[in-house]
């Protein structure tokens, strides 16, 4: 074996320790192998933590209290997003990574700030450490003027001051809020909706740059029904840690009263004049994608929303995955926007292609990856996955593609979805690489019924023909790469894998 194979191995090996060390110690509830994820008895390995448990596990939702829409497109989840906001009369509650001071995220600002103005609770939850720009900074700040909490923000660059810090997890800073999820009157069970998925809030997501690379491909759904409350109860228990985590520290340290006793000076500063930065391209691009309404064809679906908090010990949504793919019969169709699957992960699609199951994964090249490390990584675990198609005992395969992104006028592949046997499905904020198992806090809901055939159509005609099949030969070369400075990046790469 190879010196890149062996470094590949210990690499793989190591994500997978790292996930059973997650959930490890006092298990309430075994994970059932052969019952469905979406079915009532299923159980899952919780929380080793006390005070966890199985907490965080929701219940099964049936179709006949829910439904599912697929948002063909990321133009179609900007629609939707909108009409949402302006429909909205009770509560708006907002978690994103990301929600930049771009157009698209200042049109969606200025949504909020009306809706505050006209009484609705309106809460944002955004990430730290990645909306650092001043423009966006400067935007939480003037939503936070006008009444909108912003929980992940704090003003003058602060945030550090509530940055959770653990001796006994010395990973705790690296561990980031992933989640995607909009909620809008989610107290209404009648008109209350939830979006779900992996989209961002920030152009490239909506597509309303004309600029082919930023034009990305990402995957939502809207539910409707009783599963929308557990999407309330995530978000407000996530929004309830960030407030917890504030009232443990002294009075002067808690940037919520440093806020309210320097108000006065914050309204001087509020009323400086900034430049205006949108541009008139992509303004012109935001109203041509809202210029007619969303198409959303709701359907009846049995669902189940998930949530994985790695701080708190839970692997909830990886189970779902391997649950899923476990039961596979037919098909097996994975879009993932970074693809480094762990030794578990790795061996059920194994398992899988040798009990006939067909297995179809789309994931990012270098050149359309927007973190080229990670597809560096990822094509470096091909070659394992691809040896199953040579092996007598498998009656099915596994096909790995890559997206073609700029030559097909697309720009990153960022979807975290996958569907099995057009039955079941699971779409939301989670990658199949170790940030997601072991770092990131991550949101997803599994689907069962109609709509899992509806992106499975959607996952054959729209994905697979914009990507590249990739054969034997070049996984091999991937893998155990015959130029110099291909290795090397390999080998630089491999032990960063765990942080990318």
């Amino acid at each position: 074996m190879s010196k890149i194979a062996v470094l590949v191995a210990l690499s793989v090996l190591i994500s997978s320790v790292g996930c059973k060390r997650k959930i490890a110690g006092r298990q309430p509830h075994a994970p059932t192998a052969t019952t469905s994820v979406l079915a009532g008895d299923h159980r899952f390995a919780c929380s080793s933590q006390r005070r966890v448990g199985c907490r965080g596990v929701f219940p099964v939702r049936p179709a006949a209290g829910s439904t599912a829409a697929v948002l063909s497109s990321g133009e179609e989840a900007f629609r939707a997003r909108i009409e949402s906001l302006r429909r909205a009369r009770r509560s708006i509650r907002i978690q994103a990574l990301i929600f930049r001071g771009d157009e698209s995220g200042l049109l969606i600002a200025d949504l909020l700030k009306q809706k505050r103005k006209a009484g609705l609770d309106v809460r944002v939850i955004v990430d730290a450490v990645s909306n650092l720009s001043w423009q966006t900074q400067w935007m939480y700040f003037d939503l936070k003027q006008h009444g909108i909490e912003v929980e992940g923000y704090e003003a003058l660059y602060l945030q550090w001051l509530t940055a959770e810090v653990k001796p006994t997890d010395p990973l705790r800073p690296n561990k980031r809020f992933h989640e995607k999820m909009w909620v809008v009157d989610g107290e209404d069970p009648e008109h209350g909706l939830a979006i779900v998925g992996g989209l961002n809030i920030a152009n490239e997501y909506f597509r309303v740059d004309s600029t082919p690379i930023n034009r990305w491909s990402d995957q939502d759904v809207v539910l409707r029904g009783a599963v929308v409350a557990d999407v309330v109860r995530a978000f407000e228990r996530n929004y309830d840690s960030f407030k917890e985590n504030k009232r443990r520290l002294r009075p002067l340290n808690n940037p919520d009263n440093v806020w309210r006793l320097a108000r006065g000076v914050l309204d001087r500063i509020a009323a400086v004049k900034v430049p205006d930065w949108r541009n008139e391209a992509i303004e012109a691009g935001i109203k041509r994608a809202l210029a007619r309404q969303a198409s959303l064809e709701f359907l009846p679906a049995r669902a189940r929303f998930l949530q994985s908090r790695p701080r708190l010990g839970e692997t909830h949504i990886e189970q779902a995955y391997l649950n899923m793919v476990d039961r596979a019969k037919k098909r097996v169709l994975i879009a993932n926007a970074y693809f480094v699957p762990s030794r578990k992960l790795a061996d059920s699609l194994r398992r899988a292609a040798r009990r006939g199951v067909r297995v179809t994964i789309i994931t990012n090249s270098p050149a359309t990856n927007d973190i080229r490390s990670v597809a560096v990584v990822s094509r470096a675990t091909y070659r394992d996955l691809l040896e199953v198609n040579r092996q007598r005992a498998a009656t099915g395969r596994i096909e790995l593609f890559e997206w073609r992104g700029p030559p097909v006028k697309e720009g990153t592949l960022h979807a975290k979805f996958a569907v099995f046997d057009a039955r079941e499905a699971v779409v939301g904020s989670f990658n199949l690489d170790p940030r997601s198992a072991r770092l990131n806090s991550e949101s997803a809901v599994a689907l069962g019924g109609p709509v899992a055939a509806r992106l499975e159509r959607l996952f054959l005609e729209h994905y697979l023909p914009l990507a590249d099949q990739i054969g034997w030969e070049q996984a091999s070369k991937f893998h155990d790469p015959p130029e110099l400075g291909k290795r090397f990046e390999l080998l630089f790469n491999l032990p960063l894998k765990d942080w990318l």
